[in-house]
């Protein structure tokens, strides 16, 4: 595994401007973590906040948008997770060199840590985009199955990536930060959308065991749905250590 710690300026074309904090990596070939800490970003409070990773493109650099944070306090603190969905054309995190943030008022703020210079305005913003052939792979793997549509019970279960959480109600947003659910999404790479009737459940992999449930409840992650039962496979079961499953944290819609 890689790690390294860089700073984060803010920057203008090539300058830098000022240090307003720091990005702590740990980095694996197709995936990674990115601890984020700054001070001074000027973006207001409850300004949003777009974050990237780039590389080298040609003469440019290409930039990934990998989701949006919401600025509640003068200090960001901010844990991103990704894989190999989220790189864009990359191959390996060996080439992604930067990390970009980009605040509602046009300010950047970069990381870089590769040692080039670079200049913001070279570059380019684009989606993350999973090759097909990827997507099907993961879907036969994945655990649980995935479904298109509601069946007649009104029950929904479907695998999700991180930036999934998006479909959230915008005041939930900041769930895509629990502490617990960057644990489990780091470990096992995906996480589990349920709708019940009018109800939302964000499942969190993990397996049965007294330590992880308390963690679990501190964070509101207060049920745990072995895999069966979330698979249709079992109506309800009763749980036993050691058995796989999901946390789960119910969201009330808007209504």
């Amino acid at each position: 595994m890689k790690r390294f710690t860089q700073y984060l300026y803010e920057c203008r074309e090539e300058q830098k401007v000022r240090n307003v904090g720091f990005v702590k990596g740990e980095f694996r070939p197709d995936s990674g973590k990115l601890t984020i800490q700054a001070r001074g970003a000027d973006t207001r409070l409850g300004g949003d906040m777009q974050v990237f990773l780039f590389y080298p493109k040609g003469e440019e650099y290409e930039a990934v948008l990998q989701g949006t944070v919401s600025k509640r306090s003068p200090v960001l603190n901010y844990t991103l997770v990704f894989d190999r969905g989220d790189m864009g054309e990359a191959e390996t995190t060996e080439d992604i060199i930067g990390l970009l943030l980009l605040d509602d008022s046009g300010k950047h703020y970069m990381a870089v840590w590769n040692g080039e210079t670079v200049n913001t305005g070279d570059i380019r913003q684009i989606q993350a985009k999973e090759k097909e052939e990827e997507k099907n792979v993961e879907e036969k793997e994945s655990e649980v199955s995935e479904q298109s549509g509601a069946e007649p019970s009104g029950y929904v279960c479907e695998k999700i990536q991180r930036k999934d959480l998006a479909r959230l109600p915008r005041k939930d947003w900041y769930l895509a930060n629990n502490n617990f659910l960057l644990h489990g999404f780091y470990n096992y790479h995906h996480l589990l959308w349920i709708e019940e009737e009018e109800e939302i459940y964000i499942g969190v992999p993990g397996v049965c065991h007294a330590r992880e449930i308390q963690a679990a409840k501190a964070f509101g992650f207060t049920e745990f749905r072995t895999a069966a039962e979330v698979d249709g496979e079992a109506e309800e079961e009763r749980s036993e250590p050691g058995d796989f499953g999901y946390f789960c944290r119910r969201i009330i819609r808007n209504k």
